[in-house]
């Protein structure tokens, strides 16, 4: 199969993945959106609802970096690109698709499987960028950078709302307490990732995330917030977030992922 093709089937896959998002989010499976279903196991790490915008900037992030590799898959750049990360593209794509139709139907246990399938695929693509990365080529792992710390932030979203659903009484902890844990596990996860795959831009959904937790609890009781250990403990994860991000980008020498020097003729 040839690059150009590769890149195709990429794009008509992340297509698909829009149709079904926006079919999801209309409620055309099983009467719910993802939001009514969000709000039936709402948590207390469960984002505002404007946190997912970033899902906008996420999607014209992926969709310009297919059409580049489409215009541009004879460059020795994208070449190595298509041929590293197309089959793992595919399969997220898929796993975006199901991962929508099992929350929607409120598959909620299986959806965690999917998902962090999802992330894993998606980390693995990152991966797979070091290898072959360039300093004058931003767009692929800005779009995949952010895709993977937005996935971060939602798999442990969604294994929280798992919990609400099974009713489990964290072994007689108050949930706010587990809401911390879930928060430094989130934050655990994207150091790991950011260092193993240097790209600076994966902490930054996560930590926007953690502004949406912040900003719901604040809503709580009346606008007047709640839970105000958890609300501490969510912008402190986001700082540290942001301040690591920086650190990784400096390290890069100012660029979303550092160079590696390959010979791509």
């Amino acid at each position: 199969m040839n690059k150009r093709m590769k890149a195709g089937i990429g794009l008509i896959l992340l297509i698909g993945t829009l149709v079904i998002n926006s079919l999801g989010a209309f409620g055309f499976f099983n009467g719910l959106t993802q939001k009514d279903v969000s709000d039936q196991y709402a948590t207390l790490i469960t984002p505002a609802p404007f946190t997912f915008s970033i899902w906008s900037v996420i999607y014209i992030l992926l969709i310009a970096a297919a059409v580049v590799m489409i215009i541009k898959s004879k460059e020795p750049y994208y070449e190595k690109t298509i041929d590293g990360i197309s089959y793992l593209f595919w399969f997220s794509s898929i796993l975006n698709m199901l991962w929508i139709i099992c929350f929607s139907f409120t598959f909620i246990g299986l959806s965690v499987i999917v998902i962090l399938a999802f992330s894993i695929t998606l980390s693995l693509i990152l991966k797979e960028i070091t290898k072959i990365q360039t300093g004058n080529h931003w767009l692929i792992p800005a779009a995949f950078g952010m895709y993977t710390g937005w996935l971060l932030i939602a798999s442990v979203v969604n294994t929280a709302a798992w919990l609400v659903k099974i009713q489990w009484q964290g072994f007689g902890i108050l949930p706010e307490y587990w809401g911390i844990i879930m928060i430094m596990v989130a934050v655990a996860l994207t150091v790991v990732v950011t260092l193993t795959t240097t790209n600076a831009l994966v902490p930054i959904p996560v930590a926007w995330g953690y502004f949406g937790i912040y900003q719901s609890l604040m809503a709580m009781n009346g606008g007047q917030g709640t839970h105000q250990f958890l609300a501490i403990s969510t912008l402190v994860g986001m700082v540290c977030l942001v301040v690591m991000a920086g650190i990784q980008f400096y390290s890069n020498r100012y660029r979303v992922m550092p160079e590696v020097h390959l010979n791509l003729r």
